[in-house]
């Protein structure tokens, strides 16, 4: 008999385990286990085997050799999964709920929890569902801690300083606040707020293709003459600016709002556009309407 049997058996005895559930692979040595506590005169732990986690993709068993998939605990808080979440993820491999409900806390699962309905199928390790789970743990959870997590991952990349300024805290505190909703796991921001920490780049063709639309250029100007009207640089204020442009120009929807994203955040996606624009500071959102605008002459927009 190999040792390690040998040695759980063991450990089941002295800490008087009375459960043992396991991938079912683990079907085949169970009677020779049962034979040594036998031999032994102890009575045995029931013995429950459980369907074996797959991956989604190639559909084979997950294994510490598969590097498709992150293999340690640690790696996911690094990437700032949520503990929560992960326990929420993890319960739902191999066993599922009543009704449509997938989001439950752990008091909540140990209530419901029911063997019978544990899968018989294995159960795929499903990245863009712990993506989606962890971004509705992110959504409601504790600002600190979203702060904490995504200060981290700012830091290793470089983007904030190892002590910054209250100031500078205040300004990454607002930064995480305006991305949350869009965070599948928070290290996500580092790219996701690329445009606030790096030199304005040319508009790319499909941006420009976006801003010669229609009245593009005329709503930039606009919107740049209403910015020197607003008494403060916030975002309520930058919203009135945007109105105030909208009954100037006649322009509204996607027409209005999209060459004002484009030439103030040089991006066609991101945050809510108020947040942002306050976030970038109004030097730097005027300096990125000039740049736009010198861009669209130099290709006779």
């Amino acid at each position: 008999m190999p040792t390690y049997n040998f040695a759980v058996v063991i450990d089941d005895h002295l800490m008087k385990i009375t459960h043992v559930l396991r991938g079912d692979d683990h079907v085949s040595n169970t009677p020779k286990q049962l034979v040594v506590y036998e031999a032994l005169g102890w009575k045995p732990p029931k013995f429950g085997h459980m369907t074996l986690i797959i991956n989604s993709e190639t559909g084979k068993k997950l294994s510490k050799r598969d590097e498709s998939v992150l293999q340690f605990i640690e790696q996911y808080r690094d990437l700032g999964y949520l503990p929560e979440a992960m326990f929420n993820f993890i319960t739902l491999l191999g066993w599922s709920p009543k009704g449509e409900n997938e989001i439950f806390t752990k008091r909540e699962f140990i209530k419901q929890f029911d063997p019978a309905r544990l899968s018989k199928s294995p159960a795929a390790f499903d990245q863009k569902k712990l993506e989606w789970i962890n971004n509705q743990y992110i959504k409601k959870a504790d600002r600190d801690t979203l702060l904490d997590l995504a200060l981290n991952n700012l830091q290793e990349a470089g983007l904030v300083d190892e002590h910054p300024t209250p100031e500078k805290m205040e300004w990454v505190r607002q930064l995480v606040n305006i991305y949350s909703v869009q965070m599948s796991y928070t290290k996500q921001i580092v790219d996701m707020a690329k445009i606030f920490f790096e030199d304005a780049k040319d508009l790319s063709d499909e941006e420009i293709e976006e801003i010669k639309k229609d009245d593009g250029r005329a709503v930039i100007e606009e919107f740049k003459k209403q910015l020197d009207l607003i008494p403060r640089f916030t975002s309520v204020q930058i919203m009135n600016a945007i109105q105030a442009t909208r009954k100037a120009t006649g322009v509204k929807g996607r027409k209005l709002f999209m060459p004002i994203r484009i030439a103030t955040t040089r991006s066609m996606v991101g945050p809510g556009i108020g947040e942002a624009m306050e976030l970038l500071g109004k030097e730097r959102v005027v300096e990125h309407i000039d740049l736009t605008l010198k861009q669209m002459s130099a290709n006779n927009l």
